[in-house]
This record gives C-alpha cells, sequence and structure tokens, in this order.
C-alpha cells in the first residue's frame, strides 16, 4: 500500500509527538483502509498531565480530548472568505 503525508490535527505544535510539529506525518493506508488509531501523545488518556504537580492535567493537543486521531478526516485548512466560500462548498463542494 502506498505511504500517505496527513495534516495533524495539532496545527504544528511542538509538543506532538505524532508529527514532531511538522504539521504533517505518514500513514500507511492498510487493507482495510483508513482506520482511526490511539493518539500517541496521550495514550488514549485524553488529557495531557501539565509538567507542574500542581497543575490540572490539560487537554491533548493532538487528539483534541477525543483519544484517537482519524486520519481520514484531517482538519482543514484555514481559509478566509467566510460566506462567500460556505456557498461554493454547498454548490461546488470542498
Amino acid at each position: 500500500m502506498a505511504v500517505e503525508r496527513v495534516r495533524c490535527p495539532c496545527r504544528a505544535n511542538p509538543e506532538c509527538k505524532l508529527c514532531g510539529g511538522s504539521n504533517y506525518y505518514d500513514y500507511e493506508v492498510g487493507p482495510r483502509g483508513w482506520l482511526p488509531f490511539t493518539c500517541p501523545t496521550c495514550g488514549g488518556s485524553r488529557v495531557v498531565p501539565d509538567a507542574a504537580a500542581d497543575a490540572p492535567p490539560r487537554e491533548c493537543v493532538t487528539c483534541r480530548g477525543e483519544g484517537h486521531v482519524d486520519p481520514a478526516n484531517p482538519p482543514q485548512l484555514e481559509t478566509t472568505g467566510g460566506f462567500l466560500r460556505m456557498i461554493w462548498r454547498v454548490f461546488f463542494g470542498g
């Protein structure tokens, strides 16, 4: 199968263990297609312990608190255009 470059949901955060802050990671599509996998940053726990011992744990930067990463649904690029972009998507997709 082919190896694909997928946009990471962390948005280039250097704390991310999936992409290491590069904003893209390699994903090899298996025989069953694009399957979600356990987040490597939080290990599926949905939170990352803070460096300070007395601070509460915070939401994982990679999976955004979901516990898994879905390569079939990568985050979209931040685009401007607002209403016109929304209308374009309705009629032409994308």
